[in-house]
């Protein structure tokens, strides 16, 4: 099955960067299948891995019960990134990296099919075209992704992120990140005019999809389909050049290492990362088992 038109903003908001701030209602799928987890243990270490989706529609019923017992069980929580208690500061990023109030109109900087579909976009989101104006062109894509997901119902507040730091926190579990969220703007703002600009046009081209494809793609998820799921992000992230070796390589392999070494300490740690990160020969799964650690479905 393929996700037809989930273009690269929608992708790395719902399987590979958790958005910090991302109704119109979107079924969850009918099926009772809740996604799986996978477990890496050796004596005295047990690790289990969770591909998550960062933004749900509301009342998605994914937490499987043997998932919540690993989840109760583990030592310490470990996410993507945690979202900052001051947003203030975290805005204050975003408008360093992403805002510049003496670029161009939108339109003049993007191809003219493009921007042709920019008016129709941003009304359909909700989204003034004189602060899009004002945005690099990575920013105006992550924006009209995101206001996109939120008027078809799809929320970050809904994703599994939220729950998972609810739940360590009630338990005074201790929660750790991989990645601030400084960093991960910081992944977006440091591509290449060409490849921004790549980006937001593939948004506007794939925009009217974005509700066939969410459906779709919680399906896949919820069937633990990460090739499929990586294979699909891989085709969209052909449109730039460096966004995937950005977005899922490098961390893929950072995160392997990291992971690597948790397994040389005792204790149990319950692992929480974008579904894009699994699958495919350069995925979180393949990479590990180059490393001895095979990781097993825990269903």
């Amino acid at each position: 099955m393929r996700l037809s038109g989930l273009s690269v903003p929608f992708a790395a908001l719902l399987l590979a960067l958790f958005p910090a701030a991302v109704a119109a209602h979107v079924s969850s799928p009918s099926d009772s299948s809740k996604p799986p987890a996978w477990v890496i243990r050796d004596a005295d270490t047990e690790i289990t891995l969770f591909a998550t989706i960062h933004a749900l529609p509301a009342g998605t019923d994914w937490l499987a019960p043997s998932v919540a017992a690993r989840l109760d069980a583990a030592d310490m929580i470990v996410l993507e990134a945690l979202v900052p208690e001051d947003l203030r500061a975290f805005g204050a990023v975003i408008q360093r990296l992403g805002v510049n109030p003496a670029l161009p109109p939108l339109a003049q900087r993007i191809a003219p099919q493009a921007a042709a579909r920019l008016p129709a976009a941003a009304a359909a989101a909700g989204v003034s075209t004189k602060a899009l104006d004002t945005m690099q062109p990575w920013l105006a894509a992550v924006t009209l992704s995101e206001a996109t997901l939120a008027s078809i119902g799809i929320s970050a507040e809904n994703g599994v992120e939220p729950m998972l730091t609810a739940r360590a926190r009630a338990a005074a579990k201790p929660l750790v990140q991989l990645e601030t969220p400084e960093q991960q703007i910081g992944f977006f703002a440091s591509l290449s005019q060409p490849d921004q600009r790549a980006m937001l046009e593939t948004t506007l081209a794939d925009i009217g999809d974005a509700r066939e494809d969410v459906g779709r793609l919680v399906m896949l998820w919820k069937q633990g389909d990460v090739d499929t799921i990586h294979a699909q992000f891989a085709r969209e992230a052909r449109a730039s050049r460096n966004l995937m070796q950005i977005l899922l390589i490098d961390r893929n392999r950072r995160w392997t290492d990291w992971i690597a070494n948790a397994m040389k300490r005792p204790g149990r740690l319950f692992i929480a990362v974008g579904a894009g990160h699994f699958g495919g020969p350069q995925g979180l799964l393949a990479l590990l088992n180059a490393k001895g650690l095979k990781a097993q479905r825990a269903d």
